[in-house]
């Protein structure tokens, strides 16, 4: 007879995030993910590699090449693309810059803004990479048909906005939650 141990608490309640009462296609969805994302990582870091920055340096090099297209682009624009802080691209920006991959000068628009574009040995950086980009993202997303790329960009944009919910509540709960305990000094009170 094979020995179970006890049975797991849920880590969901939605009925929809249950199958059967059961939580465990949503812990295979949660491990699937971060498996996924850690290849991503891994895949990004290479073609980062490939043109000689870190990661975190490709992914707004050429996030200010994909928007520079349609907007004047400024650090929020890059901050918002990337759902990271202005002030962490503010940094990376720097390093670019002092790299001769982007230009950086005040926003004709609005002159307490800065704009960026990146400079033509930048853009030489990312048209070089994408022969291989290509080959590896079209394997990396092999499986998809059109209709379920299009059906997963749509998945993907709503759970990074519930995942950013997710966060508040959670930093929300442990505030919360250190809050109610009390200080030891009460707590050595209330005993006597």
């Amino acid at each position: 007879m094979e020995k179970k141990g006890p049975k797991p608490s849920l880590t969901v309640g939605r009925e929809e995030l249950l199958v059967d009462g059961s939580d465990e296609l949503f812990r295979t969805l949660v491990h699937n993910l971060f498996a996924f994302l850690n290849r991503h990582e891994a895949i990004r870091s290479g073609h980062a590699k490939y043109i000689g920055l870190a990661g975190i340096e490709y992914s707004i090099l050429i996030s200010i090449s994909r928007l520079q297209n349609n907007q004047d682009v400024s650090i929020k624009a890059v901050g918002d693309h990337l759902h990271v802080t202005g002030a962490f691209v503010t940094r990376v920006v720097h390093k670019l810059v002092e790299l001769g991959l982007v230009h950086k000068e005040v926003s004709p628009a609005d002159k307490r803004r800065v704009s960026l574009t990146v400079t033509a040995d930048g853009m030489r950086k990312l048209n070089e990479l994408s022969p291989i980009q290509r080959k590896v993202n079209d394997v990396e997303f092999a499986s998809l048909t059109r209709g379920e790329f299009v059906a997963l960009a749509g998945i993907v944009e709503r759970l990074v906005a519930d995942s950013s919910n997710a966060v508040a509540l959670q930093s929300y709960l442990e505030e919360t939650a250190a809050n109610a305990k009390p200080e030891p000094a009460a707590r050595h009170r209330a005993k006597h």
